[in-house]
This record gives structure tokens, C-alpha cells and sequence, in this order.
């Protein structure tokens, strides 16, 4: 009798197309997230998209959103639709489920390293704008096959069998 391999054995990291695909789905979700989180802001404090104080507090809504919705669904074994879709999950490199504060680190490396790169587009040279999607292309230098935001986090995104769950760990 073939016996299931337990959580804690190492899962195949998923490839470069499949995260693709994760983030285009993921992309189509947050849409609907995103739009009904900023009408709700708009509407409450009636922003228009004046510059000002109230843009910054907009736009650190947003990302407050987002944190919260990748922070949930990353951590603790739980996973998105689309990841639950495609088969992937978010796992330490130990191979357990993320606490909540490394699912938020790991979010916050995905958007500090973009937007490093046009920070630096802007203010040093065009050409750095090429740098934009390089957290995400390391996976295809990688010999894990992990994302840059995925290796300074200390996190792997990982093919999972449809029905499995990744045990929860308290770090």
C-alpha cells in the first residue's frame, strides 16, 4: 500500500508557467477585491483622486488590503482560489505552513522589490525599469526554482496534491 507523504516532505516548487498563471488568475480576483475595498474608501471620504493627503492615505489603504488579503491566505496552511485552482501553496523552507508574520514579509519583499526598481527607473536611469519584474524572473535562474521575494522571505511556492493541507506552525 502506498503510503501519503506527510506535509513536512519537500513538494516540487512550482514552475515559472504555473506562477504565471497564479498571477494572472490572482490578478482577475483582486480586481473585484481592490474595487469594491476603494469604492467603500471613495465613498466614505468622498477622495476623488486629488493630490494631497488623502491620496496617500488611498493609496496606503490599498496596500493595506492587499496585505491583509495575501497576509490571510498565505498564512496558516489556507490558500486562494486560483491557488486552490492551480494546486499551489505557500511553505516555509522547512516545508510547514507560514505564520502570519512571515506570509506579510513575504508580501511586503513582492512589493518593495518592483517598486524599488522604478523608484530607481526614475531617479537613476531608464534602463533600471527592466529591473521591475526581476524578483519573479529569478525563479528561472534559481536551482529551487523560488522567486527572489520567495528566498529572502525564507519561502517556497509549491505544487500540492488537490485535497492536501499544509499543517500550521506558530513562529
Amino acid at each position: 500500500m502506498k503510503q501519503k507523504p506527510s506535509m513536512t516532505d519537500r513538494l516540487p516548487a512550482a514552475s515559472p508557467w504555473r506562477r504565471m498563471m497564479g498571477i494572472t488568475y490572482e490578478s482577475i480576483i483582486l480586481f473585484g477585491v481592490i474595487w469594491f475595498a476603494d469604492y467603500a474608501f471613495s465613498a466614505l471620504t468622498q477622495f476623488r483622486g486629488e493630490p494631497g493627503l488623502l491620496r496617500h492615505a488611498f493609496q496606503a489603504f490599498t496596500v493595506t488590503v492587499l496585505g491583509a488579503y495575501f497576509g490571510y491566505f498565505w498564512s496558516g496552511g489556507r490558500v486562494s482560489l486560483p491557488m486552490k485552482t492551480l494546486s499551489l501553496a505557500v511553505q516555509t523552507s522547512a516545508g510547514q505552513a507560514p505564520s502570519a508574520l512571515r506570509a506579510l514579509l513575504r508580501f511586503a519583499l513582492a512589493l518593495v522589490l518592483p517598486v524599488a526598481a522604478i523608484g530607481a527607473g526614475h531617479l537613476v536611469s531608464g534602463w533600471l525599469y527592466l529591473l521591475v519584474p526581476a524578483s519573479w524572473l529569478w525563479c528561472l535562474v534559481d536551482r529551487d526554482r523560488q522567486s527572489l521575494h520567495d528566498r529572502l522571505s525564507g519561502t517556497r511556492l509549491v505544487n500540492r496534491a488537490p485535497d492536501s493541507k499544509i499543517r500550521s506552525v506558530d513562529v
